[in-house]
């Protein structure tokens, strides 16, 4: 949940996420979800920060749920 709340936080700061945003209508594989965040088809779209993707791994590993189908 934190992981998730950082990584809609730092799309909101990062150009080139903005630059897909902005041409979206162009682009079919790309979407906003209702809470603003970008994801490609079912994937969700992670910045290049070592230290986000460390956390969203971490966050994700650790849940008792699957993140794997």
């Amino acid at each position: 949940m934190i992981a998730g709340i950082k990584m809609k936080e730092a799309q909101k700061e990062d150009s080139e996420i903005w630059t897909i945003v902005e041409n979206l209508d162009k682009q079919v594989e790309f979407h906003l979800d209702n809470d603003n965040v970008l994801w490609q088809d079912t994937r969700l779209v992670v910045l290049n920060d070592a230290s986000l993707r460390e956390a969203l791994l971490t966050e994700a590993h650790s849940s008792p749920f699957s993140v794997h189908p």
